[in-house]
């Protein structure tokens, strides 16, 4: 890097991605490129139907082509793999979990379901291979949807179970079903007796997030028994303990490798999967390498998949714009629920968990249900979750503002939550922050007033404009008194920092980052705690053979309890030093922390005169451990873990301004703004970039894409061209601003920033709209949000435009 910089702190500098030269001039090295002699090549045979039986299984023609090695089915191997559930991938929540192998065993359960693997001298012997292998079914009745799944007559997804409910439960009022009653009872009282009561069914559809690079992995088997695994993961620790249940192989003699470089994750590469264990156990049965890559169609129907929820919410309020109950009945379809660690459920169980938002609302009856169907299972997302519930409750807000006569911006600031620790009625614990700071921030950004005044003037024209906002309470950090019921999976952050006597630092840590900007942030990080550039630090990440042990790059951790473990390991480093620094220079009464950090020098506070450099100090503590202090030994490298004692919270504030054309139903997005609360920024240009990406996803999932099934099942969206995603010229200018406080229960202040991000956009968007189509009567209750839908719904209100 050619950016120089003689001062400290490195914190809220935009320093250039050191990551980027590489991954911007083709030096990036992704699953794909990884390449070892005689590796062969693995193929799935996926299922052709949504739901049937599997009679037979012919691959005498597949076996006979030259260049296949093997090829196995579900009968093959069931034996020899442990199914799933086991217990490292499994929450400890009350809901029922489908056992399954990494192929289907006796039934399909979705259409693109691994039925049979071939492996092969290379990948295209094996995809023609795969054609070859004829599949005898007898097709079933398909569940497609989560309200059918819960019929009387409804065939059964799992046929051992009686029902295909695979979570139920109240979120409110406690855990004794008395006083959840009693809540229930209170909340109807309070409906009843309201000023104003707002009932709506909001539908949100199946769509996710679409990483550049697709999932992969490259299984090494040797000779000694030792497995190693290039997988394309979030959770490299994870899945090597999982591994090591499943395939019954020592946990010791397993090393899991995320490449270093990811094309993107978004939560869809956090879960155990089922294809790469497949491929270790063909590593080890052939003793070959063997490697997967996953195409873009198998992507779409198997993975990527997310929201799909449905919600019946009543939302009382008084005629002072204060909410006083709310009452939310929700439904997901978790698909089939095959997928280790979530299972479908644990997304939309999350969403109405968080259904609440940044309001202070006490009494709330909420309680949902989880259906299996015969889809894929859901899987991960940004905005775990919670992209559905953040559109029902501000598009509720609204709503309640309108019923009222009021300003929607005035609602949100009459109920937004103002004191900190704040508890919300589900349980979620909120640890800081400043609700009403971060919102005015963006209404004054919008110029609210403003716009009204010119929104009315252009109604006058026949123009229809409309503003909305949505708001996010987002994780930053998950603490393991909700990670461990939630995953079975503790929720600290961990890092390993190593001094080398030329005064350079090697950072460890186990999670696996896929585009973030980790190497960047976390070395400036260390660089702000010990004086020295970026460039004098090494970011080594999720190689369980060489970094301490991370539940994954999930829930926003990096900024928040990855780069607080990096600072805390530092911090003890830096204390070494102090004593070092005050036995060689006699300093009596001096205190390590008498000593600062900057531009390669190590000061005595009280006579800044005192000082020696950076390097001198690591090379004399690590290279001449003599004449040491007492109790001291030398070596500068410590391992630190970090957590937030309660989980810790970021904030988001999204607004939009829209023209929409009732003749057609078109509608533009003038602006987007967004105002955030990520407490102490370490790189604004790292964030920026997280924030706009989210805002571009959360478009895409609100305007364009959509997972859709035919009635037998079907997938219909399974390549680009049927699976629309937002493309550059559909997506506005973005405008990120910054209106936070620091985090007290982090070491610097920082509050993670990646999850939940998308979360906002829908309801500022569709509540936009909304604001534009008054005049019709217009409300959006249901995703996506297209032009067809839209003039749908202005010839349904029979108003004609002006």
């Amino acid at each position: 890097m050619s950016e120089s910089r003689t001062e400290s702190p490195w914190l809220g500098y935009p320093l250039e991605r050191k990551e980027d030269f590489r991954l911007t001039t083709g030096g990036g090295r992704y699953i794909a490129d990884l390449a070892v002699p005689g590796t062969l090549h693995l193929a799935f045979v996926r299922s052709a139907h949504a739901h049937a039986r599997l009679l037979s299984i012919d691959a005498s023609k597949a076996r006979a082509v030259p260049g296949v090695v093997a090829v196995v089915t579900g009968e093959d191997i069931k034996d020899e793999i442990r199914p799933l559930p086991l217990p490292v991938v499994l929450p400890a929540f009350p809901a029922r979990y489908p056992t399954f192998w990494p192929l289907a065993i006796d039934k399909v359960k979705f259409h693109g379901e691994p039925v049979a693997a071939i492996v092969a001298r290379d990948a295209y012997v094996a995809e023609d291979a795969a054609e070859l292998v004829e599949i005898e079914y007898e097709p079933l009745p398909a569940v497609v949807g989560a309200e059918a799944a819960l019929g009387p007559d409804t065939p059964l997804v799992h046929e051992d179970w009686d029902d295909n409910v695979m979570f139920a439960g109240t979120l409110t009022g406690g855990d004794d079903p008395a006083d959840q009653a009693r809540n229930a009872a209170e909340v109807e009282r309070l409906i009843d007796e309201a000023d104003v009561v707002v009932r709506r069914r909001f539908r949100v559809h199946r769509t996710g997030v679409t990483p550049l690079e697709t999932r992969g992995a490259l299984a090494i088997w040797e000779p000694d028994g030792d497995l190693t695994a290039w997988i394309t993961t979030q959770r490299p620790h994870i899945d090597r303990l999982a591994l090591a249940d499943q395939l019954r192989i020592p946990s010791h003699r397993i090393r899991v490798i995320a490449p270093r470089d990811q094309g993107g994750a978004f939560g869809v590469k956090a879960p155990f999967y089922r294809e790469p264990t497949l491929v270790c156990h063909m590593a080890r049965m052939l003793a070959r390498p063997v490697r997967w890559i996953e195409s873009r169609e198998e992507h779409l129907m198997a993975v990527s998949q997310e929201r799909d929820q449905t919600h019946d919410i009543e939302v009382a309020a008084a005629a002072d714009g204060r909410i006083t109950a709310v009452r939310d009945r929700a439904l997901g379809d978790a698909g089939d629920g095959c997928s280790g660690v979530y299972w479908g459920y644990v997304m939309p169980l999350t969403g109405a968990a968080y259904l609440p938002n940044a309001y202070d609302l006490p009494t709330c009856d909420i309680s949902i249900r989880v259906a299996v169907t015969n889809k894929s299972s859901l899987s991960p997302a940004r905005a775990f979750g919670r992209f559905p519930t953040r559109f029902v409750m501000e598009r509720c807000i609204d709503l309640v503002a309108r019923a009222l006569g009021m300003e929607p911006a005035e609602v949100r600031r009459r109920n937004f939550v103002r004191s900190f620790p704040h508890v919300i009625c589900t349980g979620v614990h909120y640890d800081s922050g400043d609700f009403a700071k971060t919102f005015e921030n963006l209404v004054e950004q919008l110029d609210l007033e403003g716009f009204r005044k010119e929104q009315a003037a252009a109604r006058a024209r026949g123009r229809y404009l409309g503003i909305g906002f949505g708001v996010g309470v987002e994780s930053s950090g998950v603490a393991s008194e909700v990670l461990v019921p939630m995953e079975n999976q503790p929720g600290y952050g961990a890092a390993t920092v190593r001094l080398d006597p030329h005064g350079k630092a090697f950072v460890f840590e186990g999670d696996a980052p896929s585009g973030q900007g980790h190497e960047t942030m976390l070395a400036q990080v260390a660089a702000n705690e010990f004086g020295i550039h970026p460039d004098d630090i090494v970011v080594t990440v999720g190689d369980t053979g060489k970094t301490p042990f991370g539940s994954g790059t999930i829930g926003a951790r990096a900024g928040s309890y990855t780069a607080s473990a990096v600072a805390v390991a530092c911090r003890v480093l830096k204390e070494k030093i102090g004593r070092f620094m005050i036995h060689d220079l006699s300093l009596a009464g001096a205190e390590p922390a008498d000593f600062t950090f900057a531009d390669g020098q190590v000061v005595y506070a009280r006579d800044d005169n005192i000082r020696r450099s950076f390097v001198e100090m690591t090379q004399r503590i690590i290279m001449r451990p003599i004449d040491l202090p007492p109790g001291e030994s030398g070596g500068l490298e410590h391992t630190a873990f970090f957590e937030a004692e309660k989980p810790l919270i970021c904030f988001s504030c999204h607004g939009a301004i829209v023209e929409v054309d009732p003749e057609t139903g078109q509608f533009t997005i003038e602006r987007y703004v967004t105002s955030e609360d990520f407490g102490v920024v370490i790189n604004p240009k790292i964030i920026e970039g997280q924030v706009q990406g989210a805002v571009v996803q959360g478009l895409s999932n609100t305007m364009f894409e959509q997972f859709v099934y035919d009635e037998n099942g079907q997938q219909l969206s399974t390549s680009l061209e049927t699976y629309q995603i937002a493309r550059a010229p559909d997506v506005p200018p973005i405008t990120v601003t910054h209106a936070g406080v620091p985090c007290p229960y982090t070491p610097f202040g920082a509050r993670g920033a990646g999850e939940g991000l998308p979360g906002p956009v829908p309801a500022a968007l569709a509540n936009a709209v909304s604001d534009a189509l008054q005049p019709f009567g217009v409300e959006i209750d249901e995703l996506p949000l297209r032009p067809d839908r839209i003039w749908a719904a202005i010839r349904r209100s029979g108003k004609a435009a002006r």
